[in-house]
Parts: C-alpha cells; structure tokens; sequence
C-alpha cells in the first residue's frame, strides 16, 4: 500500500514541474503588450481596421493587444496553422463603421481690392493769344515788335466746336480768352490784308484746371516779304529814266537833223 501512495506523490511531483515548464516556455503576452507601442489603427474609408506588421511582431502580441484570440486573428486573415507573418504584411483586425469624412476648412471669401479709378479733376483755364508784327521775320517776339491789329484769332475744340474768336487788337498783351473748360483746344490765327505769317498759324493746346497759356502768332509786311514795295519802287524809277533817255534820244536826234539840213554840201 506504500508503494501505490509513493508513485502518486511522483507522479504529481513530476506534474507540477511539466506546469511550471510549459508556464515558463509560454510567451508573456502582458509583457510583451507593455512593451509594445501599439496604436490601434484608424478604420479605412471601407470600415476596415488594418495593421501593418512589424519587425518582432507576432500573431500572440497582435491578438492581444487587438483583443482578440489567435484564432479570431488568424480566421479574420486566413491564416494557416504554420503560417508565417513578415514585416509590411497587412492584418484585417476588425470591421468598424465608414470613416467619416474630415470636414474641410470653411472657405472664406477674400476681398478683391479694385484698382482705384482717379476722380476727374475739371475745372477752367485761360487762353491769351497775341499777333505781333514781326518785322525781322525770324518768328519769334523781340523787343520793340508790337501788336498786329486787324487779324483773326479763334479757340476751337477738336470737334470743330469754337470756344472763342475775336479780332486782333494793339493790346500787348493780346486777347484773352477766361473761363475756357480744361481740355484739348486748337488755337488758330489768320493776318490781316497785305501781312504774311512768319509762324505756324494752327496750334493745338491741352489746358489744364486753373492753367493760363501764352500764344504768339507772328506775320510781317507782304512787301517786306516779297520785295513788291521795293520792287515796284525800282520799276518807277526804272520807267521814269528809260522815259528821260528816249526824250533824250529824240532830241539829239532832232538836232542832228537840223544841223545836217545847214551844212553847205561842200562840208560834207
């Protein structure tokens, strides 16, 4: 009866230490889960939970973490008893509902700064126009060169619109023109009878707000121009002496006839 009791004391003995092996030679999931810096995947677009495998993972460390068996595991991805998993590879841990979309960032509407338009400035000028007698014709105002009256001055606008005309005057100043609107003017003179101008006699002319501009036209004496006082001066005199020779002619030729008619014919 020794015997007996003395083989079941061995052979619990002997149990006690294949339980103490097999406890030992089993993986510490609760180590191996602090140790592990395990993130649970965020669900796909499809409600998927996938991890990616990696370097010293295991089908125990992934199950428990994940909170699942090994078997669930391995059911969920299909994997064979003997099977092997490698860093990259990717473990279905679960199905969850669709990711919801991340709401984009309100767009907000910026302002467009329009180019500010410059305000148009209007207001009145002035014109003064002056017609001088040029008499050394080098179309420019000297001194001693007076007012020209008797010709013709006007302000037009482009469309052909007059803002003014007058008749030239002996005022040295000339002839004003007030209270004209800014804008583009042609300004334009015509001499009087008998005078020829020695400048440009059509000038265009922008005026500005509160602006007064200075024209001079110039125009010198027909005759001085072309010589035709002159000239005629000369072809008086000219007729006057061609005149005196031909009477002069004629009386030398009448005394020649006179004294030939009184010379004995033994003279001759």
């Amino acid at each position: 009866m020794v015997v007996p009791n003395f083989r079941f004391g061995v052979v619990a003995s002997g149990l006690t230490v294949l339980a103490v092996v097999m406890l030992l030679a089993a993986p510490d999931v609760t180590v191996a889960a602090q140790g592990t810096g395990f993130t649970t995947p965020t669900p796909g677009p499809d409600g998927k939970i996938i991890y990616i495998v990696k370097e010293g993972d295991d089908l125990w460390t992934i199950a428990a973490l994940s909170g699942k068996s090994v078997e669930e595991l391995m059911a969920l991805n299909g994997i064979q008893p003997g099977d092997f998993i490698t860093p990259g590879m990717q473990l279905l841990l679960g199905l969850a509902g669709p990711a919801l979309p991340t709401a984009a960032p309100e767009a907000r509407s910026t302002a467009t700064l329009r180019p500010v338009t410059p305000t148009p400035v209007f207001g009145t000028g002035e014109i003064c126009i002056l017609l001088f007698l040029d008499i050394n014709g080098n179309a420019r105002l000297d001194a001693g060169e007076a007012a020209l009256p008797g010709g013709q001055i006007s302000i037009a606008e482009p469309s052909g619109v007059l803002a003014g005309e007058d008749t030239t005057g002996d005022a040295p100043e000339g002839r004003c023109f007030e209270g004209l609107l800014n804008g583009d003017y042609n300004v334009s003179a015509a001499a009087p009878q008998h005078y020829n101008p020695t400048t440009s006699m059509n000038i265009p002319v922008r005026l500005a707000p509160g602006e007064i501009k200075f024209i001079e036209f110039g125009a010198q004496a027909s005759g001085v121009l072309g010589g035709g006082a002159s000239a005629g001066t000369r072809s008086t005199v000219l007729g006057v002496l061609g005149v005196a020779l031909l009477l002069a002619a004629g009386a030398l030729g009448w005394f020649a006839a006179r004294y030939g008619r009184r010379t004995p014919m033994s003279l001759r």
